[in-house]
């Protein structure tokens, strides 16, 4: 047997694969400019603009929802813990609690499973509270 290095197969291999990458690269950034062309198509459509909802927030070991006037539920996302803020102002001294007629403002999500073990077909994200 013999050992045939070929550094012209090395460079040929070298340059396939870089051939590939760049290809690669390209793909990846015409996909990351479609995306952001979708979002910011989207950006002016009601998905993202915050809406008024009026109804009952529940908080509990495993659940933190809304429910509307229409009977329709919603996990709660509150990173800024504006609901906490609210039931303190209302007298609440537990951390689970419920409070009725609340008027929130919040950015609907799209359909999914959120919450716990993904019980909520919706989650709305609180950014603040509605003036009555």
């Amino acid at each position: 047997m013999t050992d045939n290095k070929n550094p012209y197969r090395k460079s040929a291999l070298a340059k396939l694969f870089l051939i590939s990458a760049v290809g690669v690269g390209l793909s990846l950034i015409s996909s990351a400019k479609l995306a952001s062309s979708t979002v910011a198509h989207k950006a002016g459509q009601d998905a993202i603009t915050p809406k008024v909802l009026v109804g009952k927030v529940t908080k509990g070991l495993e659940q933190f929802s809304f429910t509307s006037e229409k009977g329709v539920q919603y996990h709660i996302s509150d990173p800024s813990h504006i609901l906490d803020d609210l039931a303190k102002k209302r007298g609440v001294v537990d951390n689970f609690y419920t409070l009725n007629r609340v008027r929130v403002k919040a950015v609907i999500s799209k359909a999914g499973n959120y919450g716990h073990m993904g019980y909520y077909e919706r989650q709305i994200s609180i950014v603040g509270i509605a003036d009555d």
